[in-house]
C-alpha cells in the first residue's frame, strides 16, 4: 500500500480527531479508538462518507468490519486492496 493513500486517510482523520490531539503523533499502527475515531456509529458513518468522497468510491457498510476502523494501516490497506489504488 502506498504512502499517498495513508496520507489521504490521515487527512480525513484529521477532521475526525479532537483538536487537542496532534496528528503527527498518530502512527500508522496506532489504535484509532484511542483518539475517539469510530467510537460510535455516527462517527463511523461520518468517516466512511468522508473516505468515499476523498477516494471517489462507494464503501459497502455491510462489508466493513470493526477491524477496518482499528488503524490507519487497516483503512489504507482495505482501500488499496478493494479498489486497486496504488497512489
Amino acid at each position: 500500500m502506498s504512502d499517498a493513500i495513508k496520507s489521504r486517510v490521515k487527512k480525513i482523520l484529521s477532521l475526525n480527531i479532537p483538536a487537542d490531539i496532534d496528528l503527527r503523533d498518530l502512527r500508522d499502527d496506532t489504535p484509532l479508538l484511542d483518539y475517539g475515531v469510530g467510537a460510535d456509529s455516527v462517527s463511523r458513518l461520518e468517516l466512511l462518507v468522508a473516505l468515499e468522497e476523498e477516494f471517489g468510491v462507494g464503501l459497502d457498510e455491510g462489508g466493513i468490519t470493526p477491524d477496518f476502523f482499528e488503524t490507519v494501516d487497516n483503512i489504507s490497506d482495505y482501500i488499496s486492496r478493494k479498489f486497486s489504488f496504488s497512489s
